[in-house]
């Protein structure tokens, strides 16, 4: 029975919460068949294993987990800079990706404005429209890379990422002055930066060459990115590209959504939650569900 938490309660123990690691992700799908056939090239170096029901479909590699759950409409936000990174041997991607191609994929190789992610990578879609990315990798350890999601108020998305769940600011992009010459370096063609990092919106003023002889002209902006690291992992903090519905306000636990693991009990967890969060969340079996201020869903797993 899942128990729903509206209130915080501050008259409990808590302490502050340290989420370890980014530990999977759950997923919507619209046909598991064809969900597994994609993603067994991808996880096939993983010593993993596949489980599968009428509804649902998961590979699990350590404390790592990528779920897929059977939806008519599955809702995939492929159409933003929403995306998850998995990875793959180095000395593997090339035929990887070929292998994908022909299977009837698209291939895009970009890149992404972390230190780590500078040269660029594959990207493609599964069948239902989530959006992939193969990191080229020799360390086997993990199979999941980072997540990317959107959001609108930095701010307030932040103290969740940080402050509720324990993560560390990894790296900041869209602030520097270099980072605007990276912007005019993708306008130019020259850069093949991922669409989502980088602004360049007619509808904007500021995106006008004000005071430079021509009012006309667009300037392309370099689009905010924060990057907060759990381990070995982490999860980048997209601005928006678009407006979008939200889930209901009382939905609290939903997919897609990001799964972090903790070694800390369940009990802590919710203590530490009720005394820090103002939302609400909800704790069921050894797991917390939660959703950030602009609507990511969120699953914090404990150990006990």
């Amino acid at each position: 029975m899942a128990t729903l938490t509206q209130s915080p309660d501050r008259t409990g123990p808590s302490g502050p919460i340290a989420a370890d690691l980014l530990a999977g992700v759950v997923l919507e799908v619209s046909d598991l068949t064809a969900t597994r056939a994609f993603y067994g090239p991808i996880f096939r170096d993983a010593a993993g294993d596949w489980s599968e029901s009428r509804r649902n479909l998961a590979f699990r590699f350590g404390h790592q987990s990528i779920e897929f759950v059977l939806r008519a409409r599955p809702r995939t936000l492929a159409d933003g800079g929403n995306h998850q990174a998995y990875r793959v041997r180095r000395n593997r991607l090339e035929s990887l990706v070929a292998e994908l191609t022909r299977a009837g994929h698209q291939v895009e190789w970009w890149r992404e404005d972390h230190p780590k992610e500078r040269t660029p990578s594959a990207y493609l879609q599964d069948p239902s429209g989530n959006r992939v990315q193969l990191v080229a990798s020799d360390d086997r350890s993990l199979l999941l890379d980072h997540v990317a999601v959107e959001v609108f108020e930095f701010d307030y998305v932040e103290y969740v990422y940080l402050k509720a769940l324990g993560g560390r600011v990894d790296y900041y992009y869209g602030w520097k002055i270099e980072d605007y010459d990276d912007a005019r370096a993708w306008a130019s063609g020259d850069d093949p930066a991922a669409p989502w990092t980088r602004r360049d919106n007619p509808g904007w003023t500021d995106f006008r060459d004000q005071g430079r002889g021509n009012p006309n002209l667009r300037v392309a902006r370099p689009n905010t990115h924060e990057f907060v690291g759990y381990g070995d992992t982490r999860i980048c903090l997209v601005s928006a590209t678009k407006v979008r519905q939200e889930p209901p306000e009382e939905m609290i636990k939903g997919t897609p959504r990001a799964v972090f693991h903790t070694r800390q009990p369940i009990a802590e967890v919710v203590a530490s939650l009720s005394a820090t969060l103002p939302i609400p969340f909800e704790h069921q079996g050894r797991s917390a569900f939660l959703k950030d201020p602009d609507g990511n869903f969120l699953e914090l797993r404990c150990d006990r």
